[in-house]
């Protein structure tokens, strides 16, 4: 009888294991797109970020913006050297996960990057609308800009420290009797309790109230540009009269001449090439000796001309860079938060309709564990738009390739070059 009693034991529990297992590969199948989309993030997160963080580092110089993208580069790897490796964990094992304080460090770490980031987009939305907005007022300085980002991050763990407390090992039923599963989400102690429900509207006020202020000062701040825009436009007059050097006859001949300066916005080679064609050609007069010899006065007022017409292009470089970073940084704010429209929407429709996720197919479990991870593309996609907005970055980024590029060939010359 005993031994009779051991063989069924031993064969419901080798039949439990094998349903366990069987569960658990049905619901990786679900998790599959959530798994591709958090891997590649992930990837391309680390790679980039890395460099986005040397760039600016080291080959920018101090500055408001470069603290605040440093900034949001640091939070950024540690998501992508930290979080994303545990949700794939828990996406790879979606019912046997066991480790409380795994979950909780995550879970901190996910919130943190929502509030920490918000706060930071905040504060880079503020700076700009000071720096174009009232350019005349104070500004934020670069020691001033590295208080604010310590204290940006402080908020950011303050309002983010509940979640390391809701947050750990959650055992659930599964389908199949007698078995029990273990998942990274809110603990049995505040299952059925409002606490969740709290931290969850807290956030969604606080992302909302976010988007509004961001708006606000956007608008206000492309106002502001398109306003000094037409007015330079319209203000601002020809670089060199006709009267001035150059006689009427002598223009339609320069255009020909100097074709390629017509989409040269400042216009400095025009007026370079203008006042080289007048003292070469036209204010050439025969000396006592016969030879020719160009006009003083011709020569000082073509100089004059040029120094003014350069500390014009300098001092026009400034407010074009404030506009590129500017720019950069709002289009940083955008993708921001629609990478967290669908997670949010998703997380909405679930805290509202208790049967939403009971409910779905296959197809839409697949389209769901996808879709709830898009707000992590946010922490890969900040050196991709440097890279396609910021040509300073690029062209920083091309000559770190061609050093390390060099230095690679160099040490495989010595080495083969030893070697033979």
């Amino acid at each position: 009888m005993e031994s009779m009693e051991t063989n069924v034991n031993m064969s419901e529990g080798g039949n439990k294991d094998f349903q366990l297992e069987r569960l658990e590969k049905e619901k990786v199948l679900q998790n599959i797109g959530g798994i591709i989309l958090v891997s590649f993030v992930m990837i391309v997160g680390i790679g980039g970020n890395s460099i986005a963080f040397f760039v600016y580092l080291r080959k920018f110089k101090k500055s408001t913006h470069r603290t605040f993208i440093v900034t949001l580069a640091i939070i950024d790897l540690l998501i992508c050297c930290v979080s994303m490796p545990f949700i794939l964990v828990t996406l790879r094992n979606p019912i046997t996960f066991q480790s409380n304080g795994g979950c909780k460090v995550v879970n901190f770490l996910s919130y943190f990057m929502c509030i920490g980031s918000s706060i930071i987009l905040l504060t880079i939305a503020a700076e700009r609308y000071r720096k174009i907005c009232v350019p005349h007022g104070r500004q934020i300085s670069e020691r001033m800009s590295i208080y604010i980002c310590v204290l940006d991050v402080t908020l950011g763990i303050l309002f983010s420290w509940p979640a390391a407390v809701i947050f750990g090992d959650r055992t659930f039923k599964t389908n199949v009797d007698n078995i029990v599963g273990t998942e990274c989400s809110v603990i049995d102690d505040f299952v059925g309790t409002k606490y969740p429900a709290y931290f969850n509207i807290f956030l969604m006020l606080f992302f909302f109230a976010t988007l509004i202020i961001l708006s606000i000062l956007y608008a206000l701040i492309g106002k502001q540009i398109f306003r000094m825009k037409n007015i330079i436009s319209k203000t601002n007059p020809s670089i060199l009269s006709e009267s001035d050097f150059v006689p009427k006859t002598q223009i339609a001949k320069l255009s020909c001449l100097q074709p390629n300066q017509k989409d040269n916005k400042s216009g400095r080679g025009l007026v370079e090439n203008i006042c080289d064609y007048k003292s070469e050609n036209s204010e050439i007069s025969l000396g006592e000796n016969g030879q020719e010899t160009k006009s003083a006065a011709s020569k000082s007022k073509c100089s004059e001309f040029k120094e003014q017409n350069t500390s014009t292009n300098d001092s026009a470089k400034k407010p074009n860079r404030t506009v590129d970073i500017t720019r950069v940084l709002f289009i940083i704010t955008v993708v921001y938060f629609c990478s967290f429209l669908p997670h949010l929407a998703l997380r909405t429709v679930a805290f509202l309709n208790k049967n939403f996720l009971p409910n779905l197919s296959f197809a839409g479990n697949v389209a769901y564990q996808t879709f709830r991870w898009t707000f992590y593309i946010n922490s890969m996609a900040n050196p991709i738009i440097y890279g396609f907005y910021d040509s300073k970055f690029v062209r920083e980024v091309r000559m770190l390739r061609r050093s390390c590029l060099a230095r690679c060939l160099k040490y495989n010359q010595r080495r083969y070059g030893d070697a033979s």
